[in-house]
């Protein structure tokens, strides 16, 4: 035998197709019989014959990577966490120190609203004019008689030239129904939040994709994963431009307040301290963006859930339709549709509750500031309009969504009827009388706050809801100085 035979490469009997092996160096110790092998695993190119697959990177790659990003911007989840490489020392240090700056930033966020009184939300006070701010009773009574003197030609005195000493700055009110309990409300939900996707780094949602795009695929001409890559994307879109109007529109609440507050800034030292006011504006914006990226992670962990939910459901329900699976193997399916529906209920819908009372006090605040509204600005009446048109469409949102699962799991039981009267292939009537009694123990429901959500509640509350604003409007017990409302 040649001695150099040792040394010639040996080619295994088997192929690997799911891993391309790069950058293989091999270096043999002669006094050893051990070898070093350094190898590097990538992903799956477009090469690979696997549909299902080529989906899941698709999604992973326009979907996910996304919303990881997301998360790892509000702090949620640790910088480098997908890299396959150690994390370096400074690495670590990063994400122990930015989770803590984000804490600063929503302290004080929550801080500077309730000082400048953010947002104009004040019943009384921002919904008119600020010439009727002022009350008389703090004037000298011959000023009284003289301020406006109609009869003279000589225009009067303005408003604030008139010596008036003990007319006291404009101070916040409703503080703690207006600013606290919603601040704190995002709080819980933050720490909810971090320490949900700290301890799961979202692998429920990435698992529950990995069921949906594989019974999709069994089913291509009712279920496509494609639908469900589009679908997630423009959730992704909308969310984008939520936040972007929710910012847009706070800062044209600031432009309205000329980007400072009597508080904290007076009128002696307005030009000395412009550099200061634009500084803490453009801080205030980083920091609402910060606060609203975190409501549309939340958002989309909710929504993607329930869209998830929804297409394994009709999945698992089309094949029951078309007498494509056996029974037990439906069984069984529907046994794991509940675990992701359990998983749907817990921590992802506690967050969500809790937001969603945040987004409902929010919405029911801007429309009584819409109806009370008496200043005529354009400026103002376009912030007064899209307020509570930014909160009511995140609301609706995720109550429409969880909605969805609730109805679409509902036809599972409208299903084992219809299979009790015509049969199903073999199947006994005993074992279609345990399916349908198993059906309807398994309590398929999307919940918020522990309750039901369906859609003939979200209705029946919509339609009570304008029915009493309407009565309320005509009675002149809410008073709205629109002439289109009235």
């Amino acid at each position: 035998m040649n001695k150099n035979s040792n040394n010639a490469p040996k080619t295994s009997p088997f192929s690997i197709s799911n891993y391309h092996y790069n950058n293989i160096t091999q270096s043999i110790n002669n006094d050893d019989d051990f070898g070093c092998v350094k190898v590097e695993i990538s992903d799956l190119d477009n090469s690979c014959p696997n549909s299902t697959t080529l989906s899941l990177m698709r999604c992973k790659k326009q979907v996910l990577h996304p919303f990881r990003t997301l998360l790892c911007l509000i702090g949620w989840r640790p910088f480098g966490a997908d890299s396959l490489k150690r994390s370096s020392i400074l690495m670590r240090i990063l994400n122990i120190i930015y989770p803590l700056f984000i804490l600063i930033l929503l302290l004080f966020n929550y801080t500077y609203e309730i000082i400048v009184c953010q947002g104009k939300l004040n019943v009384v006070t921002d919904t008119k004019t600020t010439t009727t701010t002022i009350s008389t009773t703090t004037l000298s009574v011959h000023q009284n008689h003289t301020v406006l003197n109609w009869s003279s030609l000589i225009p009067p005195k303005p408003i604030h030239k008139i010596n008036v000493t003990d007319v006291h700055p404009p101070v916040c009110g409703h503080i703690f129904t207006t600013y606290i309990i919603p601040n704190l409300l995002h709080f819980v939900a933050f720490i909810i939040g971090f320490i949900y996707f700290r301890v799961t780094e979202g692998e429920p949602m990435y698992s529950l994709m990995e069921k949906v795009f594989i019974h999709g695929d069994q089913n291509m001409r009712q279920f496509s994963p494609n639908r469900v890559i589009r679908r997630l994307k423009i959730f992704l879109l909308i969310g984008s431009i939520w936040v972007l109007m929710s910012v847009g529109t706070h800062a044209l609440s600031n432009a309205m307040n000329d980007f400072a507050h009597p508080l904290l800034f007076d009128k002696k030292n307005e030009l000395k301290r412009k550099s200061v006011r634009y500084t803490l504006f453009i801080l205030d914006i980083v920091c609402l963006l910060i606060s609203n990226c975190i409501h549309l992670a939340v958002v989309m962990n909710f929504v993607s859930h329930c869209e998830m939910v929804v297409f394994y459901c009709k999945s698992i329900r089309t094949r029951l339709e078309e007498k494509s699976i056996p029974l037990l193997e439906a069984m069984k399916q529907i046994v794991d549709l509940r675990s992701s529906i359990s998983q749907l209920n817990g921590a992802v819908s506690r967050m969500m509750s809790i937001l969603v009372v945040y987004y409902l006090e929010r919405t029911i605040l801007g429309i009584i500031l819409f109806l009370m509204n008496e200043i005529k600005e354009p400026i103002m009446f376009a912030y007064r309009i899209l307020y509570p048109i930014v909160w009511f469409a995140i609301l609706i949102l995720c109550l429409a969504q969880a909605a969805r699962v609730t109805s679409k799991c509902d036809k599972f039981h409208r299903i084992s009827l219809a299979m009790r009267v015509y049969g199903y292939h073999t199947t006994s009537s005993t074992e279609l009388d345990g399916f349908l009694l198993f059906l309807s123990s398994a309590k398929l429901h999307a919940k918020l706050f522990g309750l039901t959500v369906r859609p003939g509640k979200i209705i029946s509350i919509l339609v009570t809801t304008i029915i009493v604003c309407i009565i309320l409007l005509q009675t002149n017990i809410i008073h709205s100085s629109n002439y289109f409302i009235l």
